[in-house]
């Protein structure tokens, strides 16, 4: 609780989507790992969308170690809201949290950097 968040932790894709889809349920945020076990970061981005209208659905952002281009331009194609590489500092999380929850999705507010 080091950045006054609420956190649940799951230990696979499946596991977040069945969290995610309890009643009464309410995230802001989900962190996404690109490669997690049953069901990756992107599989697990499909079917929120396909699950939530984009106004209902928490946002998402991809926790990559992967550096390339190609990888970042898949996960915002996705839909996904950001894209974080690892390892990640605590600095980090909270300047990337402050402005998603400020500013919303990468994806809806192009002009910002």
């Amino acid at each position: 609780m080091r950045l006054g968040c609420e956190v649940t932790v799951v230990s696979s894709g499946r596991e977040c989507l069945q969290v995610i889809s309890q009643p009464g349920q309410s995230f802001k945020v989900l962190l996404l790992d690109v490669c997690m076990p049953d069901m990756d970061g992107y599989e697990v981005t499909i079917r929120i969308q396909e699950k939530f209208a984009r106004h209902e659905r928490p946002l998402l952002v991809a926790l990559t170690a992967n550096t390339d281009m190609a990888t970042r331009e898949r996960c915002l194609s996705l839909g996904m809201d950001r894209v974080i590489l690892k390892p990640i500092s605590l600095e980090k999380m909270r300047m990337v949290l402050t402005e998603l929850l400020e500013f919303g999705s990468r994806n809806e507010n192009q002009q910002r950097p």
